[in-house]
């Protein structure tokens, strides 16, 4: 597989006209993308296939959205007949409440909710209603944590350690030079999984602070899982100061359970945000949170003309439905994915390769690092990315298609086969083996 010709040419006619030439970064060439982004023709189940002709096993999911494989002919065909009768009307329809009602019963944070069209607004709307609830302003958030790409929150996603400051009360890293520095100026940066620099700042400046905004698995820095027993210190010590816990399970909502992480770890945010697999590969998004909280709405600002849009809609009823009418799906995916991993972790164990594999059945990431685990984006940007760079660009040669850079995660949907694993790892042995021989490794 050599040929990308003809995503190249589409490359070179999207910068004439396309600012950057993509509509987002992640696909680019500041993406990760070596040249050129890489086009695609279609999708099906676990397959891609780009306009060179060139078919992969995808485990970059669409960054998430594509959790029921792509193409899933019973979202496509609910979508289908639902928006025959009209797609976007400025009022309601009977299938927003339904499906509003689908996630207040999964969900356990979810009494009332409402529907955006991106995992960015979604968060922007928590904001609001956490600072409406609660009459405060300054809000915290982690290093590394995605938030989306507005100034309050694109902050310190990626910043370079020589920027950062010291772990305990990191600096505050602008991620945008279109951010003004007004945009964050209520908004605390801490490290991830630091029970004593939250509790710090809480003591100074509770009596200011509105929400803790986190995401409850760390999953845009590759995999970052929390401590044993801080999401639980974070939600008491949140409590105690009147402060509203947010949940951003924009990735791990209805990837680690139909209830999300917090019914997973079974702890409790007063409000979440959620996107990606709520929306089937349609653009929705989804926030929500204890009645007496989301009330508030009353007084703040929610507008958007395509928001609870029927195709959206239709696309989340039918994910929603074909989660709980598959009542084994979760343990299925976590025997794939498991055997995936595991058969990762043997490879790099044989060929005595200084890497670790960490994160969850459906999501994982590969680090090449001499620590045995990660608990903080500052251990994850000092593991060697030229080397999973490589890894990348091999694997996709081989026709495995992973996001490029390692800030990113491995996904394994409920389209991956048996038969995908096993080729899959075959593609892993025989490209880390290479690495080796040309002492990448």
């Amino acid at each position: 597989m050599n040929n990308f010709e003809n995503s190249k040419k589409l490359y070179e006619r999207a910068l004439k006209s396309v600012a950057e030439g993509v509509s987002s970064r992640a696909r680019g060439v500041k993406g990760g993308y070596p040249y050129h982004p890489i086009y695609i023709d279609r999708a099906k189940g676990s397959r891609v296939y780009d306009v060179d002709g060139n078919e992969y096993i995808d485990y970059l999911q669409a960054l998430g959205p594509a959790f029921l494989g792509h193409a899933n002919s019973e979202i496509l065909n609910f979508v289908t007949n639902e928006q025959k009768k009209g797609t976007t009307y400025a009022l309601g329809t009977e299938l927003e409440i339904e499906v509003a009602e689908k996630l207040v019963k999964h969900v356990p944070s979810f009494e009332k909710v409402g529907f955006v069209n991106s995992g960015t607004e979604a968060v922007q709307m928590v904001l609001e209603i956490a600072r409406g609830y609660t009459g405060k302003q300054k809000i915290i958030k982690f290093e590394g944590h995605y938030h989306g790409w507005l100034g309050n929150v694109y902050v310190s996603v990626a910043p370079s350690l020589d920027k950062a400051g010291s772990e305990l009360l990191p600096s505050k890293v602008p991620s945008s030079i279109g951010s003004p520095e007004s945009a964050a100026s209520d908004t605390i940066i801490l490290s991830w999984n630091n029970k004593e620099s939250i509790s710090k700042v809480i003591k100074e400046q509770g009596n200011e602070i509105a929400a803790v905004i986190m995401e409850p698995h760390m999953a845009n820095c590759g995999l970052i899982p929390p401590e044993e027993g801080y999401l639980e210190f974070v939600r008491k010590i949140t409590q105690e100061n009147n402060i509203l816990l947010i949940f951003d399970e924009v990735i791990t909502g209805f990837r680690l359970s139909i209830g999300g992480a917090q019914k997973y770890y079974n702890v409790i945010p007063d409000l979440t945000d959620m996107g990606k697999i709520c929306g089937g590969g349609y653009p929705v998004a989804v926030y929500g949170g204890k009645a007496k909280v989301m009330d508030v709405i009353e007084k703040v600002a929610h507008s958007g003309t395509l928001n609870a849009n029927v195709p959206g809609m239709a696309a989340a009823y039918a994910t929603l439905s074909y989660l709980e009418e598959n009542k084994n799906i979760y343990q299925n995916l976590s025997l794939i994915g498991n055997s995936l991993i595991d058969g990762i972790r043997e490879i790099i164990s044989d060929l005595k390769i200084k890497a670790i594999v960490q994160g969850l059945p459906s999501m994982f990431q590969i680090y090449f690092t001499d620590l045995p685990r990660l608990k903080n984006y500052r251990e994850v940007i000092l593991c060697n990315d030229s080397v999973f760079n490589e890894m990348w660009r091999r694997l996709l040669l081989k026709g495995i298609l992973i996001r490029p850079r390692y800030f990113g995660n491995i996904y394994v949907s409920a389209a991956h086969s048996e038969e995908d694993i096993e080729q899959t790892l075959q593609v892993f042995r025989e490209v880390l083996l290479e690495m080796k021989k040309d002492n990448y490794l």
